[in-house]
């Protein structure tokens, strides 16, 4: 007779608790439980407690040389739907001991981590950073975040070292402009350090970069420093870059740079950031793509790297020489927006604006800059706006009390945090 080694019902229940009531496999995570109104117990359930190992020699990856306890004991489970619990038991040569193994223990450290987050009142973004020897940050600060962020602060208290600093862990001409502007890796080092706690999808990641002395063995008085990359608390060869989609929007006329035309510098300096070269933008102008904008701008090139704008509310495109220094912000906010929203990466977008930027609007295009952001469904970006008024800052969060989780003082910086 055909002896199984069957989980007991706690063992069952706590497979199930483990996974969250969840499929194990990494492509399925099906909810199992829901409610009925036909049972008794008015639940159903449409998950498997599956055994990794067979529960008897009939069954698929047996192995004899577990004991009756073991083979039935929770360590030889995994969760499974219906569905993936027949296909694992069918399709046996391919779904292996080690490769049940490996879904469960990635799978419950999923769950975990949802779990753990889940004191956190922003599920999709950076929910913090924190500096340490940039600018004026010389001892840890960390800075909680919320969806919408309006951060209040005089000149030099710090607005561009956090913006600089946020901007930095997506790499690319982000990291390089925070490089050079603190002059990183030198032997005149700050030995900065820069932490982001993001979440994705509910699921929290720490990434932590910092400078890490390292001495020459032929010269053992000279010091060099090289980038130290750890990933929640473990050291990461490299920091994953993908999690961090920013765009860092400052005063990019000011900026040194012999284009004269101030749409193609802005455009120039903004393609690296969408994960585009300067000619992948451009051909991106099309008018039609533009046609139900968030701030109403319609461009079309006209030449190679020569565009028109038609502003909301007007009849006629002007060349961008032509247009207003806020319709010319507006119509780099449209097409920021238009990249993000084809954009097919889960991982979320973060816009900073510079306080830089934000003086060149009246207080008009300011709200209405500020309005337009924080009411977007589609796509849910996160936003970080600096201003060095007070005046300013009360203004733009004025209309948003009722989504208002926050305020704290860091330093000399104010930050009021909204969902």
């Amino acid at each position: 007779m055909d002896t199984r080694d069957e989980f007991t019902p706690a063992t069952v229940r706590r497979l199930a608790l483990r996974a969250g009531y969840m499929c194990a496999k990494p492509d399925c995570k099906q909810l199992t439980v829901g409610p009925s109104e036909d049972r008794k117990s008015r639940v159903t359930m449409v998950g498997v407690a599956a055994h990794i190992t067979a529960a008897s020699a009939e069954g698929p990856r047996y192995d004899a040389d577990l004991s009756p306890i073991d083979r039935a004991s929770e360590a030889n489970g995994v969760w499974m739907c219906q569905t993936h619990g027949k296909l694992i038991d069918d399709t046996e040569s391919r779904y292996t001991v080690a490769e049940l193994r490996r879904w469960k223990k990635q799978h419950e450290e999923w769950v975990f981590a949802r779990v753990a987050s889940a004191g956190s009142a922003l599920k999709h973004g950076l929910t913090s950073v924190s500096i340490e020897n940039v600018g004026p940050f010389r001892q840890r600060t960390t800075i909680s975040l919320g969806r919408h962020n309006v951060v209040f602060g005089s000149n030099g208290s710090g607005k561009s070292s956090l913006c600089e600093s946020i901007a930095a862990f997506s790499g690319g001409s982000n990291f390089e402009t925070f490089r050079k502007r603190w002059g990183l890796f030198g032997a005149r080092s700050p030995n900065m350090m820069i932490e982001a706690a993001i979440s994705v999808n509910g699921v929290h990641t720490k990434v932590r970069l910092n400078e890490e002395a390292t001495a020459l063995k032929r010269i053992p008085k000279h010091h060099q420093t090289r980038l130290h990359v750890e990933v929640n608390g473990n050291v990461a060869p490299h920091w994953p870059r993908s999690l961090f989609n920013i765009v860092y929007l400052d005063s990019q006329n000011s900026k040194p740079n012999r284009l004269k035309d101030a749409f193609r510098r802005d455009l120039r300096a903004l393609a690296p950031q969408l994960g585009l070269s300067e000619d992948q933008l451009w051909d991106a102008l099309r008018e039609e793509l533009f046609c139900s904008s968030t701030f109403g701008s319609r461009i079309r090139r006209i030449g190679e790297y020569r565009a028109e704008i038609r502003s909301a509310g007007s009849d006629h495109f002007y060349e961008t020489g032509g247009v207003s220094g806020s319709e010319h912000t507006f119509a780099l906010f449209d097409i920021i927006l238009r990249m993000i929203r084809v954009d097919p990466r889960s991982a979320p977008w973060v816009i900073i604006v510079d306080s830089s930027l934000f003086l060149g609007l009246d207080s008009e295009s300011k709200r209405r800059l500020v309005n337009a952001l924080n009411a977007l469904d589609e796509p849910a970006v996160q936003t970080v706006v600096c201003v060095n008024s007070e005046e300013d800052a009360v203004e733009l969060t004025a209309d948003d009390s009722e989504r208002w989780i926050g305020s704290s003082a860091t330093g000399a910086l104010t930050v009021h945090s909204f969902l």
